[in-house]
């Protein structure tokens, strides 16, 4: 007895309803790499017209196409943008050579936020780089002016913004579907911002509004209206984007019983606190830009 193979039309796949180009051209990239593994002299054209067939076109040009009509006129919305980015700050990179000389004017020191600095060195011929309360890792050029990370496991890249001179004015941090503009800032001011942390955590005292900030957040969230305009753009984004997750897990933990100042984390430096609930013990973390403002935040089931 002979197996029969169903036809191309049942295989077919579906575009979602809302497709993303440049998730296509990474898939292909994925499948390209796949092919050479069986044939080194495989084509991102074969790969392409293979993808494109597998979503019922006979071409890749007819999918790119009907990929734009689909989401020609559409305004893209912060959370399409977000993973629009994280797909791209996902996929693998490619080392390029550059001037050596290049590099020397992005040595130096970026505000990403008002208690985080990237500090920017060179190591030899490599450029490396440290945030505030991190090791330094090493960076690899994919062009003249953006950079990946060696270790693979950290999915961002380094960008610079450049002036006439060559010297770097900014640095961006492309990672978690964010791309944060860092402006250059003076080597005192940096050594003051990182000073002030040391302090902090010598301390171990909450910073101001911290706590209340997160009883706000809490009793807020189970209302199922927090206050996302006292929260940072990158914050608000994240939480608006899980709200109803959000919302459902702390309504599903019961009343707020305390909040207790576990110390200050010296990984992100951010306030730990254990939160318990009628019916959870819960670990919180959060950062605040000044007592009005969040950071970040995080929670957890406490282990």
């Amino acid at each position: 007895m002979t197996a029969t193979l169903p036809s191309s039309g049942a295989c077919r796949r579906a575009l979602p309803d809302r497709p993303n180009l440049e998730h296509l051209r990474n898939e292909a990239k994925s499948r390209l790499k796949q092919m050479r593994a069986a044939d080194p002299t495989a084509q991102l054209a074969t790969a392409q017209r293979d993808l494109a067939r597998d979503y019922g076109f006979p071409s890749w040009r007819r999918l790119r196409a009907e990929v734009r009509r689909l989401t020609e006129g559409r305004t893209e919305t912060d959370k399409d943008r977000m993973e629009r980015l994280r797909i791209g700050q996902a996929r693998p990179r490619t080392e390029v050579r550059i001037d050596p000389k290049v590099v020397d004017g992005y040595v130096g020191f970026y505000e990403l936020t008002p208690k985080t600095i990237i500090v920017v060195q060179r190591d030899a011929s490599d450029l490396i780089v440290r945030l505030t309360g991190q090791s330094f890792y090493s960076i690899i050029p994919e062009s003249s002016r953006k950079f990946f990370y060696r270790n693979r496991n950290i999915q961002a890249q380094i960008s610079f913004m450049v002036g006439p001179d060559g010297t770097a004015t900014a640095a961006i941090l492309h990672q978690n579907g964010l791309e944060q503009t860092s402006p250059r800032i003076r080597e005192d001011r940096a050594n003051a911002i990182e000073a002030r942390r040391e302090a902090r955590q010598a301390a171990n005292t909450p910073a101001p509004g911290s706590e209340a900030a997160l009883r706000r957040i809490i009793e807020a969230t189970q209302q199922g209206s927090p206050e996302l305009a006292r929260m940072s753009k990158p914050l608000a984004r994240a939480f608006k984007e899980h709200l109803p997750d959000n919302i459902r897990t702390v309504r599903s933990w019961g009343d707020l019983v305390s909040i207790a100042f576990e110390g200050i984390s010296r990984v992100d430096d951010s306030d730990v606190f254990t939160v318990m609930f009628s019916a959870a013990h819960s670990e919180w973390r959060l950062t605040m830009n000044d007592p009005e403002t969040i950071e970040s935040a995080s929670f957890r089931l406490a282990p």
